[in-house]
This record gives C-alpha cells, structure tokens and sequence, in this order.
C-alpha cells in the first residue's frame, strides 16, 4: 500500500512540474495577447510594465522577439529612442536574423533596424572527406636505360580540418584553416631492362594552412560560395612501398616466370621538402539548419613546389653525415635494392569535403545606419499620399 501511495506522489510532482512551466508560459502567451490589444487600440504607456515580469523570466525566444518588437513600436510611438533600440536588440538577441519588412512593418520600425546589425563577425567551421593526389612530373628520372612506360595511378586519401572566417560584410570574406591531410599515389613503371616491373605506392601526411578570399550568397535556404587562395603546406611524414616483380625467361619449361618481392615501409621524408606551397580554387554550396549551416565543398589545388629534395635522392645526406655509416648506406635503399629513384614532381590535390558551420553573431548597433534606402521609401510614400 505505501509502495501505491509513493508511485502516485512521484506521478503526480513529475506531472506537476511539467505543468508549472507550461502554465508560466501559457500565462505570459495571454499577457503579450493583451498588449498587443492595449497596442491596437492606442494605450501605449501601459505596454512596458504588463511584460516587464514575462520578460524577466526564462521566455523561449520566439515570444522574446515578439515581446521586444511590441515594446520597440511601442516606444517609438512615446518618442522614446533609447528604449526603441535598447527593445530592437533584443529583437535580434533573440533571433540574430530577423529582418524587417518595409510591406509588413511600420516604417519607423523598418528605419531604427537599418540602425543594427547582427551579421556575425567570426564564422567557425568543421570539415571532413576524401582527396585524390595528382603527380605532375618535372624531371623524368630512373635507375636503368631501357625505354620504359611510366603512369600514375590515383589512391584515395583523407583529409580533417576546422576553420574560421572573419566576415567583411554579409557576401566577402576571409578564410582561414587548419588541415590534417593524408595523402596518396601509386607510380607503375613497366618496361624495366626488357619485362620486369616496378610498382611505388607513397602515402604523405600534410599539416596545410590554407588562406583565402570567399564570396557567399547571403539569402536562401541553399546559399553557394566560391575561394580563391594560398596554402602553406609541411609535409610530417612520407612513407613508401615498393613491390618489384622480377621476370626472366625460364628456357627449360620455356616461358616467362616471375619473382615477385615486396620491401618494407621505406621512410622517404628526408628524400622530399619539407616546407611547400601551393595556390587553390574551390567552391560549395551551404544548407541552412535554423541558425547553422551544413554544406559540400569542392576543392583543386595545385602544388607549386617540387616535392623532392634532389640532394638526399639517393642517400640520406641530411641526417647521416658519416658515408661509412649502417644508417646511412641503409637509407640508399630503395635505389639499389628495389631499383627506384623519383622523378622530380609537384602535387596537385582534389578535396571532397563536407562540415558544419556555426557563425558566431553579434547584435550591435552600427556606427553608420544604412538608411538611404529607408528614407527613398519614406520619401515615396509620402509622395504617394500626396498624389492620392
């Protein structure tokens, strides 16, 4: 019987304590009903103190910007200015991007807005997705002297990064990101002193700090964008395989037979330049989720900097100075054991992204109101009047 009775005590406070906050709200829903109706029908001096204690409490911010508006028409209507634009920020406290409307709103009201802006003033944003790299040979270069077929085969690579944008205005901005980019390709050299085979599969792992300058549409659910920029580019790590596939003419069961020997990960950073660069161009579109945005990016960028240190390509001279050395002899490997020299190349890369957006708004009154157009509307409608 007692476990009954305190089933339906804790029924009853959690039902309670739902009701207590839907009452609160429903009543401050009546008190802003009311006002609007001592608005319409011209008792303004009332209004502030009806809503002063809704406004005081936790309201959802759809009501908050409809109370706000209210007291912001209000206090223009009791020639009271300071409260007029101390009321609109609020307005756009509670929603950043309200607008007015010159065939909706009052047109005073529609002049105070040209008064404020809430545009945001930092954008941060987050990005992930594949990349393909794109070798664009220098210098054809190789350990033998047979005529040889050389292609490159595009891998898949990834790349994470985050962002942030200082925006000029509504439509131009500067970007600025921080990347964590893996990349990849696969040399297939054929050919080689008359049928053997050589295949070079290298992964890179990129720090890149792409600037850029970016032009946005600023209305509509979808809202397209495009970049131009420079990238600093320092490469952390590069590591290769090397599958080598031996034929030789077997003339006992006459045919051509294949020994076929893949090496370790060869560490190939010392063979490539750190520190590189590279201009891009890139564009997207973003998709508004209430006051965010989720969007797709597609960007080209092209490597402006051989990748290959020319000095270490056969031997590690950068970090084993002794040429008697294990290490050093060791870090000639792959052109001697595995036959393999690179070409000098630049990179260039296809990105995929996909992210999220979060503008950092600001509601702030402007130091110089955009109201030109607002008093040209004035001014029609003045002239409209007349002419009626």
């Amino acid at each position: 019987m007692v476990k009954s009775l305190s089933c339906c005590f804790l029924i009853f406070s959690l039902t309670l304590l739902g009701y207590i906050p839907a009452s609160a709200q429903d009543e401050c829903e009546l008190t802003l009903s009311r006002a609007v109706e001592e608005f319409n029908a011209g008792h303004h001096y009332g209004i502030p103190s009806m809503l002063g204690p809704c406004l005081e409490k936790n309201q959802n911010k759809e009501w908050r910007q409809r109370a706000y508006l209210l007291l912001a028409e209000t206090y223009l209507l009791l020639e009271d200015p300071f409260g007029a634009e101390k009321s609109y920020l609020e307005v756009l406290r509670a929603n950043p991007e309200f607008l007015t409307d010159e065939k909706r709103d009052p047109i005073d009201l529609v002049y105070l807005s040209s008064k404020f802006t809430s545009t945001s003033i930092f954008t941060l944003s987050a990005r992930v997705g594949p990349n393909v790299s794109f070798v664009r040979t220098l210098v054809d270069r190789g350990t033998y002297s047979d005529d040889v077929k050389k292609s490159n085969i595009l891998k898949p690579g990834f790349q994470v990064g985050v962002g942030v944008d200082w925006n000029y205005d509504d439509h131009l901005s500067v970007m600025l990101e921080g990347n964590f980019v893996f990349s990849a390709y696969r040399q297939r050299v054929t050919g080689m002193f008359g049928r053997d085979e050589l295949s070079v599969f290298d992964r890179q792992t990129w720090v890149r700090l792409p600037i850029a300058v970016k032009y946005s549409a600023s209305k509509g659910q979808y809202r397209p964008y495009g970049y131009i920029g420079f990238s600093w580019d320092l490469l952390l790590g590069d590591r290769a395989t090397i599958q080598y596939k031996d034929q030789n003419y077997n003339p006992e069961t006459e045919r051509v037979e294949s020994i076929d020997r893949e090496s370790p990960i060869l560490k190939f950073k010392s063979k490539r330049n750190a520190f590189n660069h590279s201009i891009f161009i890139g564009g997207g579109v973003k998709y508004k989720v209430k006051l965010d945005y989720i969007f797709a990016d597609l960007r080209y960028s092209f490597g402006m900097t051989n990748l290959v240190n020319d000095k270490n390509s056969i031997y590690d001279y950068k970090n084993q100075t002794d040429g008697t050395s294990e290490g050093f002899q060791d870090s000639g490997d792959g052109a001697f054991r595995w036959a393999h020299i690179d070409d000098l190349f630049r990179m260039d890369n296809l990105f995929i992204s996909v992210g999220y957006i979060h503008p950092l708004y600001k509601p702030r009154k402007l130091k110089k109101a955009h109201s030109r157009s607002v008093l040209r509307s004035i001014k029609k409608q003045g002239d409209e009047i007349k002419v009626d």
